[in-house]
């Protein structure tokens, strides 16, 4: 923007001097605090002047008359916009609801568990939902003496696993579940298996999968990760004899091919069973501990150094050959702290996170619960809801309990339990989960008074929304569906839509002058009809060489160097030798004058003149609607002194 139209446009504003609101239109404030929020996260490592404020305000100012437009036709009330602010406002609050110390404990402890290694075994003893509080008991009581039976020595933990686990795996493997890291396995089995010394024995662990005995076989500093080829022949489990003769055999003369200076990769590619990797040379992905079979990964990580091979071995599947291709340690906490907030999101340590921010809403606010209120309703309610049943048949607005000062009533309970009685059929626990839920939306309701930076993101996107349905509305869409003005518009201003003198022509670039004058028949012939373009590029480049390269289409002056250098006429040109030997050819087929475009040329071009066109018309009748007063002297603050 020049300094005269920057003039002009401050010309119709009024100056005012005094408050720390930067902006006013049609007596509606901008605070500065506002307007710094929005500059400085757009504007970072700039020379701030009173010229380079001037023109963001100008673009500012644009911005807030399309907004305070939208307000007044009433597009904040519509539906769609109500809906889709609070599906924003959903996710931009997610960051201010949680427990932040709590959760940066549990990354810390995550981190120092995946530095080590545990191997472990268990003994599971499964549950169901439907067992009563005896049978879990009972359940609970059978761990403890099996547990005080591997303690005595009556029996090892093994033999226990295989008599006693419901795992089924246990009866192949009595109960080892060789080594695992954080997150691979549920949370509360990784918390007691961490919590243990190399050796100890568990007391019974509840997850949801029942109550679990656990035995650390050892503990490690963590091997990170590897990426590995293989070499592969199939067995199978169960295989029989002769098959595993088979595959030992082949195995064996692939190790005699590596032994004789073969290239790994060749080997795998021509011989491995293993065809969705042979064809990649044996490559696998990148994998940590327990993610293969214990024996594949024992050999994997038990190889020091990029390019060592291991010798031929066996595991359930078949023969293995082994290359190690990269060695990958666990990463730094600060490298790996983004990964980690998303696997922890993702297990069950979420839920954890999220109980321990209502216990600590629960110590911020005061809940006070109606007793008597929730005795008179439970008693009509809970076989209804432990049958899910239950339908809400009067409206009941007395107080159930409160927060603060924000009264929950009765009725609101009663919708609650209607939403979720089939998942929860206890009344009572309904009720904690309810007040549960009621916390979160209070705290949720005062995030933008809690919250400076929320209020002014969400703000952001409150008007970003509605900047974006009315311009779609007045420019975006307009332009595409006017037609008529559209082609007004193109005739109007078709001075400016102008083909200069262009030509139609083909440049070869040559590799040398043999090149050249082989291309120079070539051209020729292909004027008379019996060579294309193509058929002389796969001529010349028969070889695989890139002898040749053909450039055609319609040029101007500018577009291309060679064009520019030579007389504009139909023909075949002088070579053009350039400074490394290489030779240029043009071959002028066609020249086209200078003359207007029609619309079907351009189309996108002038739909988006048409847009801006209509933009800037937009804004002249808005800048006449509503008043502007811009405050100079705070907006000017800004400039570092």
């Amino acid at each position: 923007m020049n300094k005269l139209s920057l003039s002009i446009v401050l010309s119709v504003f009024v100056l005012i001097t005094n408050g720390q609101n930067v902006l006013q239109i049609e007596g509606k404030n901008v605070s500065l605090e506002e307007f710094k929020n929005i500059f400085y996260k757009n504007n970072n490592n700039v020379d701030i002047t009173k010229e380079y404020l001037n023109e963001y305000m100008e673009l500012f100012v644009n911005f807030k008359l399309k907004v305070r437009e939208a307000e007044e036709l009433g597009l904040d009330t519509n539906l769609s916009f109500i809906n889709e602010l609070e599906g924003y406002r959903k996710q931009l609050a997610k960051p201010y609801l949680k427990n932040n110390e709590f959760d940066s404990q549990m990354l810390d402890e995550a981190y120092s568990r995946m530095l080590i290694d545990l191997s472990a075994s268990h003994i599971l003893f499964s549950l169901n939902e439907n067992d009563s509080k005896e049978d879990k008991d009972n359940i609970y009581n059978k761990a403890l003496e099996i547990r005080q039976s591997i303690i005595n020595g009556e029996i090892s933990f093994s033999d226990a696993a295989v008599k006693n686990s419901d795992d089924n795996s246990a009866l192949t493997n009595k109960g080892n579940l060789g080594y695992f890291t954080a997150f691979m396995m549920v949370y509360d089995f990784e918390s007691a298996a961490y919590g243990l010394n190399s050796g100890e024995i568990s007391m019974p662990v509840l997850t949801k999968y029942g109550y679990h005995l656990i035995k650390i076989n050892d503990k490690r500093e963590a091997l990170g990760k590897v990426k590995v080829a293989h070499i592969m022949f199939n067995t199978g489990v169960g295989a029989s004899k002769e098959k595993l003769n088979e595959a030992s055999d082949k195995i064996n003369r692939a190790n005699e091919l590596l032994a004789n200076g073969e290239a790994f990769e060749l080997v795998a590619e021509k011989f491995s069973e293993d065809r969705s990797t042979a064809v990649k040379g044996g490559v696998l992905p990148t994998f940590g501990v327990g993610k293969m079979v214990p024996k594949f990964e024992e050999v994997a990580f038990s190889l020091k150094n990029v390019g060592d091979i291991s010798v031929p071995f066996a595991t359930e599947f078949g023969y293995h050959i082994i290359k190690l291709l990269e060695k990958q340690p666990i990463s730094e906490f600060d490298i790996i702290k983004a990964d980690l907030k998303r696997m922890i999101a993702k297990d069950s340590r979420s839920e954890l996170s999220q109980k321990s921010l209502i216990e600590k809403l629960r110590s911020s606010y005061k809940v006070r619960n109606n007793v008597n209120a929730f005795a008179s309703f439970r008693k009509n309610a809970a076989l209804k809801v432990a049958n899910s049943e239950f339908k809400i048949n009067n409206v009941n607005n007395s107080s159930l309990f409160t927060i603060e000062n924000n009264i929950i009533t009765v009725n609101e309970f009663a919708k609650y339990i209607v939403k979720n009685q089939s998942k929860v059929s206890d009344i009572d626990d309904l009720y904690v989960n309810f007040v549960d839920a009621s916390l979160l939306s209070y705290e949720e309701s005062n995030l933008e008074t809690k919250y400076p930076q929320y209020k002014a993101l969400l703000k952001e996107y409150r008007e970003g929304i509605l900047l974006f349905d009315l311009t779609n509305k007045n420019v975006w869409q307009k332009a595409v569906e006017d037609t008529i003005g559209l082609l007004s518009y193109f005739e109007d201003n078709q001075a400016t839509y102008f083909f200069n003198n262009r030509l139609d022509a083909s440049i070869y670039s040559c590799e040398n002058k043999t090149i050249a004058k082989e291309v120079r028949k070539y051209i020729y012939k292909k004027k008379r009809g019996s060579l294309s373009n193509k058929q002389i590029l796969e001529k010349i480049n028969s070889n695989a060489a890139l002898s040749l390269k053909i450039e055609s289409g319609i040029f101007e002056k500018g577009d291309n160097e060679y064009i520019d250098t030579i007389d504009w006429r139909v023909g075949i040109s002088s070579d053009i030798i350039l400074e490394d030997g290489s030779l240029v050819i043009v071959d002028i087929n066609k020249l086209l004058p200078a003359r207007n475009k029609n619309i079907d040329e351009i189309r996108g071009k002038v739909i988006s003149d048409y847009q801006n066109h209509l933009e800037k018309a937009w804004l002249t009748i808005l800048k006449s609607k509503y008043s502007v007063v811009i405050n100079l002297e705070t907006l000017y603050s800004l400039i570092p002194n």
